[in-house]
C-alpha cells in the first residue's frame, strides 16, 4: 500500500487525539516502602506523627529554662542545679523545674519544659552545680517537637514519583508499605527485513541495537517492558504482532515501517485492526513520519526507524502517553537552564516544526549547551549529548548565548 503524508498534524494536537479515545486502567499495588524508589503513589501519604516525634537537642550540653538565665552575666553568674544526665535513647521522666539543668547529648531528647541547650563548652559543670555567665535564647540548640512535620501534613502527593528521600522519610515514620501505581506494560516491535540479532550481521542485514536502547528507555520511565521480537516488512505479520501487544500491554510502539511515498507497512497493519483514531505525520523535526493510534482504547506509538527521528518521538509523544497510563503529575524529564554554546537554525523545508535539538554541556555558572548537528541516523549525536532542548514552531534560531532550558531525559542525561 502506498502511502503519502499530505498533511502533518501538530504535537499537541496528536497528543489530544489520542488522548480523547484511550482507555485508563488504572492499576494499583501494594509493595514494600523499601522498594518503592521511581513508582507513581497511588495515594496521598500524610505524616502519622510529629517529626521529630519529641524536643531534642543538637548540641551536646545541657537543657535549661531561657527564662531561668536572663540575668546572667559574666559579672553575675547564675548556678543551676543539675538534676540529672539524659542519655540517647533515654524518655524524660519529668518537666524540668526553675533553676534546674538537665545534661543531654546531640540527638537525644531534652526534658519538658526545657526551651534552651548550652553547649558544654559554654558552661562550668562542679558536682550538680552548672555555673552560666551569659543569657540563654530560647530554642537555641533546641530541635522543637514537630519542627520539621506536623502530623497530617503530607509527605507524598498522589501522582508523585516517589525518590530515595521519600523512602527514608518515610521508613523514619514507621510506614513499610505504601499503595503505587502498577507499572505500565509496553510492547515493543522492530520492523524490518534487514534487521538481525546476530552479533555479526551477514552482508546486507543490520543489527537490531534500538529495541534494547528504546526498553532501557522505556524502563526507566517507569514501565515494564516487553520485545515482540523482529518482524519482517509484511503488513499481515505486523498485523499478527500488534494483535498480540495489544492483548498484553497497555501500550504498543513500533520501531520502522513508517515512511512516507513508499510502502508503510505499520500504517496498513493498523489500518486492518479498525484503529479509534491513527494520526501519521507529526509536526516534529526529526520524525515526521511518526505516528500515533489509538486501538480497542489502548495507545500505538508509531516511531520512525532512524534513531533520532525515534527519539524524538518518544521525547514529544511516547513519554506523555505514559504519564497518563501511570497516573503520574510530574514529568520525569527535568529542565536545567543554560546558555546556548553556539549558533542554530531551523531546517528549511520543516522550520515551522516542533524541532528537538540535543545538546552537549560544559560546566559554568550557567552550563553552557552546545548544539549537536548530524544525520537523522547518526547514533554518536545521541551518545554525546547531556540532554536537549525542544524548540517551538515558531523559532527558527537560536543565537550563542541564549538562554535556553535544558531537558534531562532519566536514563539518557547524566550530567
Amino acid at each position: 500500500m502506498a502511502t503519502r503524508i499530505e498533511e502533518y498534524t501538530a504535537v499537541d494536537d496528536a497528543l489530544a487525539a489520542v488522548r480523547s479515545k484511550m482507555k485508563l486502567r488504572m492499576r494499583s499495588e501494594v509493595i514494600p516502602t523499601s522498594s518503592a524508589l521511581g513508582r507513581v503513589s497511588a495515594a496521598t501519604l500524610s505524616a502519622p506523627r510529629d517529626v521529630p516525634p519529641f524536643a531534642s537537642s543538637h548540641m551536646d550540653g545541657f537543657a535549661v529554662v531561657a527564662g531561668d538565665l536572663s540575668e546572667a552575666s559574666e559579672a553575675s553568674p547564675v548556678a543551676l542545679k543539675v538534676a540529672g544526665k539524659l542519655n540517647l535513647g533515654d524518655a524524660p521522666r519529668r518537666r524540668i523545674r526553675n533553676g534546674e539543668a538537665f545534661q543531654v547529648s546531640t540527638g537525644g531528647a531534652i526534658p519538658l519544659g526545657a526551651d534552651a541547650v548550652l553547649p558544654v563548652e559554654h558552661v562550668r559543670h562542679d558536682g550538680d552545680l552548672l555555673h552560666v555567665s551569659s543569657a540563654a535564647v530560647p530554642g537555641r540548640h533546641v530541635y522543637r517537637k514537630g519542627e520539621e512535620m506536623r502530623k497530617g501534613e503530607v509527605l507524598v502527593r498522589e501522582g508523585q514519583v516517589i525518590r530515595a528521600q521519600h523512602t527514608g522519610f518515610l521508613l523514619g515514620l514507621g510506614i513499610t508499605k505504601v499503595r503505587v501505581r502498577a507499572r505500565p506494560r509496553v510492547a515493543i516491535v522492530a520492523t524490518g527485513s534487514e534487521l538481525t540479532e546476530a552479533t555479526d550481521p551477514k552482508p546486507g542485514k543490520i543489527r537490531d541495537s534500538h529495541s534494547p536502547y528504546f526498553r532501557s528507555l522505556f524502563s526507566v520511565l517507569g514501565c515494564d517492558t516487553m520485545g515482540l521480537g523482529i518482524v519482517k516488512d509484511d503488513p499481515k505479520l505486523v498485523g499478527a504482532a500488534l494483535r498480540k501487544g495489544l492483548a498484553r500491554a497497555d501500550f504498543v510502539v513500533t520501531l520502522g515501517g513508517t515512511s512516507v511515498g513508499k510502502a508503510d507497512v505499520v500504517e496498513s497493519a493498523l489500518t486492518s485492526l479498525n484503529p479509534d483514531v491513527l494520526v501519521h505525520g507529526i509536526k516534529m523535526d526529526r520524525g515526521r513520519v511518526a505516528g500515533v493510534a489509538v486501538v480497542g482504547g489502548r495507545p500505538v506509538l508509531m516511531m520512525p526507524g532512524p534513531v533520532q527521528g525515534a527519539m524524538n518521538a518518544l521525547i514529544l509523544l511516547g513519554a506523555p502517553v505514559v504519564g497518563w497510563l501511570s497516573g503520574a503529575v510530574e514529568e520525569r524529564a527535568k529542565d536545567v537552564a543554560c546558555v546556548l554554546g553556539g549558533e542554530w537554525d531551523a531546517r528549511g523545508r520543516f522550520s515551522d516544526f516542533r524541532k528537538v535539538v540535543y545538546v552537549r554541556l560544559s560546566r559554568g555558572s550557567p552550563a553552557s549547551a552546545e548544539p549537536l548537528l548530524g544525520e537523522t541516523e547518526s547514533f554518536r549525536v545521541l551518545a554525546e549529548a547531556d540532554g536537549y532542548v525542544i524548540v517551538p514552531e515558531s523559532v527558527t534560531h537560536m543565537s550563542k548565548g541564549d538562554l535556553v532550558s535544558v531537558k534531562l531525559f532519566p536514563g539518557f542525561s547524566f550530567a
